[in-house]
């Protein structure tokens, strides 16, 4: 690898020193040498140490080397800046293998890290990776930033008390302050039209001087690499350096917008950070969720596609790009190596009914030979992640079933769309803990624990009357009976329940769904056992 002068002068920077260079400088070297007597094998790619006596014997003879001298005679007429040109020589009272050794190192230092950088690439290792590896070189701090100003990396071994920085990396995203600043600054008009580096010496944005490198693909802000000035300070040599870590981030960077151009990013980083556990605050989900057009009241699916039996048939550019010209509440996302789509409505029961989106989807998926995964509909993103395993779950069994092919809400026609709903008795079959948790969560397990938090509340008896009405089959003078009622007020409560639930008792599927739930609760004791004893010994009666 080549070292830049500019580098080189930074680890001079604290000796005195005369410079007969025109700066800045674009000049490199690949290898450092002491100056020989025996001059025949010099080269012009080589920066040669000595002593300036020595240097201006072969200058003549050598034209347009360059050199690093010690200075070991007085300043005289011949001293001119031309004849001095490509010189620096140094005014200090030191051995030449003490400044070659200087030198050295910082070949051997960069020339290291460059390599190990090279190898870190070749071997697919993080971002981060090649981020903390630049810490000891670059010796500045240094954030890496996503589409929707989330942090993917940064230098973890290095502090600063830049209060923008360290909002991002404690909070792992800018918040909506940091990007009022930004857009009250015009910073994203510089950032879109800006090809190169910006650097920001106003400080008007950092505490410190700043040097920042934006990603741009197709008029998408992509990536965003930024370098505070706080421990060195800011220099043609260091911005060789920041050049030679952006040029092994590109290809992170670049491989990324492969996997993912087709797909929306903004999303992408927010659903991430969801499903990773990295988000638990729900007023920092609103403020990311308000930021990228998601409001507040928004209902959510999650819907998880794979190939027929886990194949390969699923084209995740092209489908999300057509899915999304189909349907403008879904938003494509690229998670795990998967196609996932979001979408997001305040009423989505309505929308898909009036979007025929049921036929629609299914025709399509039919058509790739997919299958999807679809989750309950959930109206908080804390949720989210029990969404995801309720997807997945449901495209698991679908695909394992052979081209099994079931119903998605009452459409007549057969679907490749599984929907969590009826694969809830297989998530009741499993006992592990994530699994529970998917019961848990889900709307039965949520309905059925709130109706009976209400009962303990107010001193009702609801969990119970539906626990009974569906253990006897729906026969409400049975029911009556088993809870010394007045039929008719067991019609009252039961109709009452179903509005307060937003549920349907003539749908079998429901029925199942939650008589199995019941049966969970007690399994687990989410509940005391008042509820359970005479309306089991009725259940057992009839």
């Amino acid at each position: 690898m080549d070292i830049s002068l500019n580098i080189i002068l930074d680890t001079l920077s604290h000796y005195r020193y005369e410079s007969y260079v025109e700066l800045p400088s674009d000049i490199t070297f690949n290898r450092i040498s002491i100056l020989l007597r025996d001059i025949k094998n010099t080269q012009h790619n080589c920066l040669y140490v000595c002593l300036l006596s020595d240097a201006l014997q072969v200058i003549d003879e050598k034209p347009g080397l360059f050199y690093v001298c010690l200075r070991d005679r007085i300043h005289d007429e011949r001293e001119t800046k031309e004849y001095l040109n490509n010189m620096i020589i140094i005014n200090e009272n030191l051995e030449l293998d003490r400044l070659f050794s200087e030198i050295q190192f910082t070949f051997v230092l960069v020339n290291d890290w460059y390599q190990n950088m090279q190898d870190a690439v070749i071997r697919q290792r993080s971002m981060q990776d090649i981020i903390t590896m630049s810490e000891s070189v670059i010796g500045n701090f240094i954030t890496v930033t996503d589409t929707a100003f989330s942090l993917l990396a940064f230098t973890k071994g290095l502090q600063t008390d830049d209060p923008l920085q360290n909002a991002l990396v404690q909070n792992g995203y800018h918040t909506e302050d940091a990007i009022k600043t930004f857009k009250k600054l015009k910073r994203f008009d510089v950032w879109m039209n800006t090809g190169g580096l910006v650097i920001n010496t106003d400080c008007n944005i950092y505490k410190y001087d700043a040097v920042s490198k934006i990603f741009v693909f197709n008029q998408t802000y992509f990536t965003h690499v930024v370098m505070l000035c706080d421990h060195r300070k800011l220099t043609a040599g260091l911005i060789d350096l920041y050049n030679h870590l952006i040029n092994m981030l590109s290809f992170y960077i670049t491989r990324n917008w492969e996997k993912v151009k087709n797909f929306d990013l903004m999303y992408s980083s927010l659903v991430m950070d969801l499903i990773g556990g990295k988000l638990s605050d729900q007023n920092a989900v609103v403020t990311r969720a308000k930021f990228i057009g998601i409001h507040q009241h928004d209902q959510f699916i999650v819907m998880l596609l794979s190939g027929d039996n886990g194949s390969d048939s699923v084209i995740p550019g092209l489908m999300a790009t057509e899915i999304t010209k189909m349907f403008s509440h879904i938003r494509p996302i690229y998670f795990n190596g998967q196609l996932m789509l979001l979408l997001h409505h305040p009423d989505i029961t309505a929308f898909i009914a009036e979007q025929d989106m049921n036929n629609s989807l299914n025709s399509y998926f039919q058509k790739y030979g997919v299958f999807c995964g679809v989750s309950e509909i959930f109206d908080n993103l804390l949720d989210l992640s029990q969404a995801y395993r309720q997807a997945e779950l449901a495209l698991n069994k679908s695909t394992a079933c052979q081209k099994r092919f079931i119903k998605w809400a009452n459409s007549p026609e057969w679907s490749n769309i599984a929907l969590f709903d009826t694969y809830y008795t297989s998530c009741m079959l499993d006992q592990s803990e994530d699994t529970q948790k998917l019961w848990i969560t889900s709307k039965y397990g949520k309905m059925l624990l709130e109706l009976y938090r209400l009962d303990m509340e107010k001193n009702m008896n609801d969990f119970e009357i539906l626990y009974v009405y569906l253990m006897n089959e729906r026969r409400t003078t049975k029911t009556a009976n088993c809870l010394h009622m007045h039929r008719n007020n067991v019609v009252y409560r039961i109709n009452r329940i179903e509005n307060m639930l937003n549920i349907n008792l003539d749908n079998k599927q429901t029925r199942m769904n939650l008589v199995l739930t019941f049966q969970m609760i007690e399994y687990f004791g989410f509940t005391d056992n008042r509820w359970r004893t005479e309306s089991r010994q009725a259940a057992d009666i009839n």
